[in-house]
């Protein structure tokens, strides 16, 4: 009866839209049991905050914690259902078909505690989405395994590393985005990390995410038919132009956000990224960049982005303006640098 409430409350809205001009041509779901957003009510109804004395924006996507200083990479979604000793008895469902592509049973491996990263291949472009600090991840689910949209792929729990997160405040932290480099143990290799890279290409360094709460907003409202159109209606942020003769392989994995090149010549790249540095253009640069031109090099940014206290990508030194370490970190995995 829990499974089939869930798909009646949440299914019927984001799965069954019709098909108005934008009606979406994929399905969504809702990764937890409870139905409040899909009814539209407000924060305090689904985003679990950070302490009794924050706001629920705490638990939401961006510069939302410390102040405003602190990025929040997606949402924190609170239990419906508890047992009788406080702890969360809420499953964890698929928020889209997919291929289960990473598996995290080691709580103290992460700072997700024990986490899933399911990939999207048939949408465009191919999304991850990922669900941390479970409690437990269904049993025979192991990487390449298939699931469907609303399958049950764990419950909700409180498990991490490093830091404790108290039963009361028990949530599922939910991600959706894209992936910047097949590549990531190159990265990893290059710089100074006290312990090893447990996860492959799927640590969260790798992983870019983009606002849930407005992308299942517009796939509520009929606002786009693919995820594509949700990353193309994105605001600029910042436009990098990258000397180099790397083909990054995000390339390969999002076509439909990225230009191939058509010559060997060609010896850099121009990228365009949205809010907080998810990349939502690469292209091949026009003519070829001068040898005494900085390898990175900032083009454009939007300056209302420089107001918000997190995840600056651009700094301003005198009259110039340089990549921060998020965007040097961005761009070093994206491009190989």
């Amino acid at each position: 009866m829990y499974i089939v409430t869930f798909i009646l409350s949440i299914g019927l809205l984001f799965s069954n839209l019709g098909h108005g001009a934008n009606s979406p041509s994929f399905k969504l779901s809702w990764p937890t049991p409870n139905p409040a957003f899909a009814r539209g009510l407000g924060y305090s109804t689904f985003l679990q905050k950070t302490g009794p004395d924050k706001k629920f924006t705490s638990g939401a996507y961006g510069c939302v914690r410390n102040n405003g200083y602190k990025f929040h990479e997606g949402l924190d979604l609170y239990p419906v259902k508890r047992d009788r000793g406080g702890k969360p008895e809420d499953s964890i469902y698929a928020a889209m078909d997919g291929v289960v592509s990473y598996v995290n049973p080691t709580p103290s491996y992460s700072a997700y505690g024990k986490y899933i990263v399911l990939e999207h291949p048939k949408l465009n472009p191919p999304l991850y989405s990922l669900y941390a600090h479970l409690d437990a991840i269904t049993p025979n689910l192991k990487r390449g395994s298939t699931v469907v949209i609303a399958q049950a792929i764990g419950k909700m729990g409180n498990s991490s590393s490093g830091y404790r997160i108290p039963l009361e405040r028990s949530h599922l932290h939910f991600e959706i985005g894209l992936r910047l480099t097949d590549k990531f143990q190159n990265w990893y290799d290059k710089k100074s990390f006290s312990s090893k890279n447990r996860h492959e290409n799927f640590s969260g360094f790798n992983l870019v995410g983009l606002d849930p709460l407005a992308f299942y907003s517009k796939y509520k409202n009929k606002s786009l038919s693919n995820p594509i159109d949700f990353i193309k209606s994105l605001p600029t942020t910042v436009i990098v132009q990258v000397k180099t003769k790397n083909t990054p392989d995000f390339i390969k994995r999002y076509p439909t956000l990225t230009t191939p090149k058509t010559t060997s010549m060609n010896n850099g790249w121009i990228v365009t990224f949205g809010p907080y540095g998810i990349p939502i253009q690469i292209k091949p640069v026009e003519a070829m960049i001068a040898a005494k031109e900085k390898q990175i090099k900032i083009l454009k940014f939007n300056s209302d982005t420089q107001k918000k206290p997190c995840r600056r990508l651009t700094v301003q030194k005198g009259s110039q303006f340089f990549p921060t370490e998020q965007l040097q970190t961005y761009l070093e995995l994206i491009f190989g640098l």
